[in-house]
C-alpha cells in the first residue's frame, strides 16, 4: 500500500538514513565511540548535518508534529555525542586553562609533533607535485570542488566578493574541520592507525587544492583569505590528530593492564586535547567569520596570524615550563 500523507512519504524516503543515525547514537550511549565502526566513524557527521536539513525541510513542509518530535530529538542526541566535552564546573575552569589544559599540551608533545609532521609533510609533498603538474589534483579532489575553488579565488576580495567567499568557504571549512577533526580523533580507536590515514589524506587533500590554485595564478587570492584564520585553524585539526594518536597509544599499551582501568586514567589527558582543539577551531571560526572575508587591510590579517602563533606558542608550550621551573625553585625554597 503507498503512502498517502506528505509526512508519510518523507519519512519513507528519509528513514533509512534516520535509522542509520539512530543506530549510532545507541551505540554511543552504551558502549561509548569504542563501539563504532570506521564506516560509523566517517558517516556520523555526514548523516549529522543531512538530517539537520531533513528537520528544516519538515519544519518547512509543515509536517506532522510526531515526525518533527521525533527528528528533534534524534538530532539532539547526536548533537550531545559529537559536539559534546566533559563538563567543567565554575570552580574548576580557571584551574582548567591555567594549569591543565597547557600542562597536559606540553605532557603530549611527542603526539603533537608526529601528528603535525604526518598532516604537513603530506601537504608540503602534494603541493610541490601539484604545483608542477596542476594536473594531479583531479586524482585526489573532485573536478566539482576544484571548480568552486578557482571560481571562489579568481578575483580579489571586493565588497560584492567578501559576501560570496563568506557564504561559501566558511561554510565549506567549519562542515570540512568538524569532519577532520571527529574522525581524526575517534579513528584512534583502530591503534592510531586511522588516524595516521584521515592526517594523510587531508593534507593531500589541501596540498592539492593549495598547489593547484598557486598554479593556476590564484595564490594572492586565497593568502589574503587563508592568512588570518590558517594557524589557529590548522593548529586545532593537529591537535585533534594528536587526540587521535594518544588514544590509539593509549589502547596499544592498556594490554599490559586492565583495559577499562587505564583508560579511565587516560580519559582526562585524551579529551583535554580535543577540547583544546575544539577550542581552537572554534576561534578559527570566529577569525574566519569577521576577518578572513572583510575589506580590512592585509596588514591587519597578517598581524592575526602573528598574534595567534605568539598566543599558541605562549599558551601551550611556554607558559606550562615557566609554571614547572616556579614550581621547582619553590619546592627547592621549601628543603
Amino acid at each position: 500500500m503507498k503512502p498517502k500523507t506528505k509526512s508519510e512519504r518523507f519519512v519513507l524516503a528519509k528513514k533509512e538514513q534516520w535509522e542509520k543515525l539512530h543506530h549510532i547514537v545507541l551505540l554511543l550511549s552504551k558502549k561509548g565511540y569504542t563501539s563504532l565502526s570506521p564506516e560509523d566513524i566517517l558517516a556520523f557527521p555526514r548523516i549529522y548535518r543531512l538530517i539537520c536539513a531533513d528537520l528544516a525541510e519538515a519544519k518547512m513542509l509543515q509536517l506532522s508534529p510526531d515526525v518533527l518530535d521525533y527528528l528533534n530529538q534524534l538530532i539532539g542526541q547526536a548533537h550531545k555525542f559529537l559536539y559534546s566535552f566533559p563538563p567543567l564546573r565554575r570552580s574548576q575552569i580557571k584551574t582548567f586553562f591555567s594549569e591543565r589544559l597547557p600542562f597536559i599540551m606540553l605532557k603530549n608533545w611527542m603526539f603533537l609533533l608526529i601528528s603535525a609532521l604526518i598532516f604537513f609533510s603530506s601537504y608540503a609533498i602534494t603541493f610541490g607535485i601539484v604545483i608542477q603538474n596542476p594536473s594531479v589534483a583531479g586524482i585526489v579532489v573532485p573536478q566539482s570542488t576544484l571548480h568552486q575553488m578557482e571560481e571562489a579565488y579568481s578575483e580579489e576580495i571586493s565588497e560584492e566578493r567578501s559576501f560570496t567567499l563568506k557564504n561559501f568557504m566558511v561554510s565549506f571549512y567549519i562542515q570540512n574541520n568538524i569532519s577532520i577533526a571527529f574522525a581524526s580523533f575517534a579513528l584512534g580507536v583502530l591503534l592510531g592507525i586511522g588516524t595516521i590515514y584521515v592526517l594523510i589524506y587531508n593534507g593531500v587533500f589541501l596540498g592539492a587544492i593549495t598547489g593547484y590554485l598557486v598554479a593556476g595564478g590564484k595564490g594572492r587570492n586565497l593568502l589574503h583569505f587563508v592568512t588570518a584564520h590558517s594557524i589557529t585553524e590548522l593548529t586545532g585539526l593537529v591537535l585533534a590528530g594528536a587526540a587521535g594518536l594518544a588514544l590509539g597509544f593509549s589502547i596499544i599499551k592498556a594490554t599490559r593492564y586492565y583495559r577499562k582501568e587505564w583508560m579511565a586514567l587516560q580519559r582526562k589527558n585524551i579529551f583535554t586535547l580535543i577540547a583544546a582543539s575544539g577550542f581552537l577551531l572554534l576561534i578559527a571560526a570566529l577569525i574566519e567569520g569577521l576577518i578572513s572575508p572583510s575589506l580590512i587591510p592585509y596588514t591587519i590579517k597578517v598581524n592575526t596570524a602573528i598574534l595567534s602563533l605568539l598566543f599558541i606558542i605562549g599558551y601551550f608550550f611556554i607558559w606550562p615550563r615557566i609554571k614547572i621551573i616556579q614550581s621547582q625553585a619553590k619546592g627547592n625554597q621549601d628543603e
